[in-house]
């Protein structure tokens, strides 16, 4: 197998390479470089080694159905031709398009997710999400003062990239442990901690309107639906899973505990699920949305999204 292709395995299953986005784009690009410079001219072959190195691709982290969309789209695209310079034109240009959709949808949800934001508000948020990022920058560019806070977002502290970029932006971070999120969030925690608002990412969209998300976001969403604070999930559309349940991703134990006695038991979720009904919206390329329109938005936008494999 290409080096790239193995490396690029490596580096998701890792998480060298992490956030949905980024696993998206580096397994389209591999996958591209991969199949524009296989040398073989038989067209069977050729396609069995495209098909080959995507599955394993896909299996470094095989609940980010981002990449498997883009997966899809590109195979999408390879016609029936035995001519292996035409597929190879095929494969390059199709995932051009595909890295090309989600460049634009990042701006339009960046736009969109903006205009939620006030000056003086509280927002917070939970893990890394580029398009949650790219929201909060985009507000500090149109003149608006507000403060975040943040996650550290255990065990692998993806919440430190959240606030190192915030700052970069010189937008104002305050960051908190997880098991401290949900007090922050209540009322109890004094009036001048209260939450405007709350923005987080997405890793998928299901078709009930249900988003999975970092583990720790269902119980972000059960305080803030109590306490009346609304969250807003930042996804593209890309990211819709045609089904209304996900396998949730459990990762290695030694994340949590590396030396752990050896008869204790760890259970490490990656993801849990955030309910539609506590959602106020879905920020996506079409607009801020309500989870119950998730599947007809994604069948006027991306109809291919909705087919069969």
């Amino acid at each position: 197998m290409d080096k790239e292709i193995q490396n690029t395995y490596r580096q998701i299953r890792n998480l060298t390479i992490q956030g949905a986005t980024a696993i998206a784009k580096s397994t389209i690009i591999a996958l591209q470089h991969y199949g524009v410079s296989l040398p073989t001219s038989n067209s069977k072959l050729w396609r069995q080694r495209i098909k080959s190195a995507a599955y394993l691709l896909l299996s470094a982290r095989p609940t980010e159905p981002m990449a498997q969309n883009g997966v899809k789209y590109i195979l999408s695209y390879l016609t029936k031709t035995k001519n292996t310079q035409l597929l190879k034109q095929q494969l390059n240009q199709s995932a051009k398009d595909f890295l090309n959709l989600l460049t634009i949808s990042g701006q339009k949800i960046a736009q969109s997710g903006q205009t939620l934001i006030k000056t003086k508000d509280n927002v917070f948020t939970h893990c890394h999400s580029w398009v949650v990022e790219q929201i909060l920058i985009k507000a500090k560019q149109s003149g608006k003062r507000f403060f975040v806070y943040n996650t550290e977002t255990r065990p692998l502290f993806q919440g430190r990239i959240t606030a190192r970029q915030l700052l970069k932006a010189n937008i104002p971070v305050t960051m908190v442990a997880d098991s401290s999120a949900g007090f922050l969030i209540s009322h109890y925690s004094g009036e001048e901690l209260m939450m405007d608002k709350i923005i987080v990412g997405a890793d998928a969209l299901l078709a009930d309107g249900t988003v999975i998300n970092k583990i720790g976001s269902f119980t972000i969403a059960l305080v803030a639906k109590q306490e009346k604070v609304p969250i807003y999930i930042a996804a593209p559309l890309l990211k819709f899973y045609p089904y209304s349940k996900i396998k949730i991703e459990q990762r290695s134990p030694t994340e949590i505990w590396p030396r752990a006695p050896k008869k204790l038991k760890i259970i490490n979720f990656a993801f849990d699920s955030i309910p539609a009904k506590y959602i106020s919206g879905i920020i996506c390329e079409a607009g801020i949305i309500k989870p119950t329109a998730l599947k007809q938005t994604v069948k006027r936008l991306y109809p291919w999204l909705l087919k069969e494999k």
